[in-house]
């Protein structure tokens, strides 16, 4: 299933079933320990209703997979991302760094054992101080399974509506470069692409204030998606470059491959 149907199911499923919480004060619906399966290759929310902003989605993607936290970098790209800094010059719970520091481990895990279990990196972080930042994600899981890498995330909080349909992108563009790291060591025979990936959250829910328009969006009918290019998964630097060209594209540029 594509990932803007299961973002419906996932939107449908906490208005109908999730349990009324109040953290820090604000009214939301909650479903407790959750987990969504997105094709890694088909990464991108195409809901009419729920219009994202493809530029920041690329842009923090290109951000985090260059182990980047600097607040300059990504400011550009959305006028409130700044607010959530304690410094206002870096972020306490960036994933870049974490993911750059700990992905050359993933990748020789993967090519010494195909099978292996342990290919997998955190990025919580310990008895975290008072701050702006605390990371959602706390650790992520690769395997590779039937010539798939699949990836495992875990969350400890995943807002349904505002955070997961670039949460989603975000951690396939990352399943992307670890495709494409392994094959740099494997010949075209034997290249490996990005499969499916698990998002599992503690806490997946929706805050009152977009109630209406995830009902609003359960009557939309999701636009079709064809699959990321190969070289997105088999030339690292070409995800990067092609991450970074699509900060800048507009509507019907033909980088955009989910509106072809």
């Amino acid at each position: 299933m594509d990932f803007s149907r299961t973002w419906l199911n996932a939107l449908n499923d906490i208005l109908t079933n999730g349990d009324l919480v109040s953290p820090r004060g604000k009214r939301t619906k909650e479903i407790p320990q959750r987990t969504i399966e997105v094709d890694m290759r088909r990464p991108v929310l195409r809901i009419p209703d729920r219009s994202l902003s493809y530029r920041f989605m690329a842009a923090e993607a290109f951000w985090i997979l260059s182990g980047d936290d600097r607040v300059e970098t990504i400011a550009p790209y959305n006028s409130r991302i700044a607010d959530f800094s304690d410094d206002g010059e870096r972020f306490f719970g960036a994933y870049g760094p974490k993911i750059s520091a700990q992905l050359p481990y993933i990748i020789e895990k993967l090519n010494a054992d195909e099978g292996s279990r342990q290919a997998g990196l955190t990025i919580w972080r310990e008895c975290p101080p008072q701050t702006k930042d605390v990371p959602c994600t706390v650790a992520i899981f690769f395997a590779i399974r039937g010539g798939k890498v699949n990836a495992h995330v875990f969350m400890r909080s995943s807002d349904v509506w505002l955070g997961v349909p670039y949460d989603v992108f975000n951690f396939s563009m990352l399943g992307h470069l670890v495709c494409g790291l392994l094959n740099e060591h494997r010949p075209p025979a034997d290249y490996v692409s990005p499969g499916t990936l698990f998002l599992t959250a503690a806490s997946s829910h929706l805050y009152e204030v977009n109630w209406d328009d995830a009902k609003l969006c359960l009557a939309a009918e999701p636009l079709d998606q064809p699959e990321t290019p190969k070289l997105l998964w088999n030339d690292p630097q070409h995800l990067m470059s092609e991450l970074m060209a699509l900060r800048d594209t507009r509507q019907g540029d033909e980088r955009r491959w989910w509106e072809r």
